[in-house]
């Protein structure tokens, strides 16, 4: 084996600002922590120092390439993560665990849990949500906005309100599909937009709470990814885990009159907060 055909390790990964390894295995299997604001990969070379891993990204071949001396490495892209979700997106550092595992997600046998922050609560604490999405198709240069349409189902769960706050829910999600912003969008859809989403959010509120709070991320995380895979003959197990982001904690945990931002941290004036009626 030559030098450029050493196997990339993770200690090789040039990890982007903030990104922390959760856990990888003998397979070449990695799980990331993104957090939220940088994007899964560059789309050209002035977003690198933004992207998961400060390197160059191919897009058609879903994969990271860099140089470490003489040696070339590469780690493939697994998954994606909106650049405003934070949490465990994996990589692969061989082509061959690669494959096996893209083959899991086509096929809907990867587990995943998100958790995320909602505009007002629920009234069924427990159920799925199915739907409709529109999916732009590409034709040559043309573009057909909504074009397709394709099915989208998610199980929630509420896992905590809190009284006397925002009108807010944590709710636990899980895809059973993958598609583009499904998440986002069926909470959209079901009157419980993301706190902080600027695309699908409702935006009056989302100004709300990051002028009470100081907090303006979207509150979306991906909190555990699970699978069995069969690799080398054997079937395997593999788990990854991310904690809640203290952010979450913070919008829960305010009060009016009693969490008090300085204007500073928003270039704002703060209102005054006693008997304040939120945005419902």
């Amino acid at each position: 084996m030559t030098s450029s055909q050493q196997t990339t390790q993770v200690s090789d990964l040039p990890l982007g600002l903030g990104v922390r390894l959760i856990t990888s295995n003998q397979h070449g299997l990695v799980a990331l922590d993104k957090p939220a604001g940088l994007m899964s990969h560059p789309n050209n070379e002035r977003e690198i120092k933004r992207s998961l891993l400060q390197a160059n990204y191919d897009y058609d071949d879903e994969v990271y390439t860099w140089q470490i001396g003489d040696v070339k490495h590469r780690a493939w892209l697994i998954n994606r993560l909106d650049s405003p979700t934070s949490g465990v997106i994996l990589l692969a550092l061989n082509e061959n665990i690669n494959t096996t595992i893209k083959q899991r997600f086509s096929t809907h046998q990867v587990n995943k849990v998100y958790y995320a922050l909602v505009k007002r609560v629920p009234s069924v604490p427990a159920g799925s949500w199915s739907d409709v999405l529109k999916k732009d198709v590409y034709r040559g240069k043309k573009v057909f906005k909504g074009g397709q349409s394709i099915p989208a189902k998610t199980g929630y769960q509420v896992v905590k309100t809190e009284a006397g706050g925002f009108p807010i829910a944590l709710l636990r999600l899980k895809p059973l599909t993958g598609r583009t912003h499904q998440l986002r969008v069926q909470c959209k859809n079901h009157r419980h937009p993301v706190v902080g989403d600027r695309t699908y959010g409702s935006f009056g509120f989302n100004k709300e709470v990051a002028i009470e709070t100081g907090e303006k991320r979207m509150m979306l995380h991906s909190a555990e990814t699970s699978m069995r895979y069969p690799y080398q003959g054997k079937m395997h197990d593999f788990k990854a885990a991310s904690e809640l982001p203290e952010a979450f904690n913070q919008v829960m945990r305010f009060r009016p009159g009693r969490n008090v931002v300085k204007a500073p941290a928003l270039n704002v004036r703060p209102s005054s907060l006693a008997g304040r009626r939120f945005r419902r």
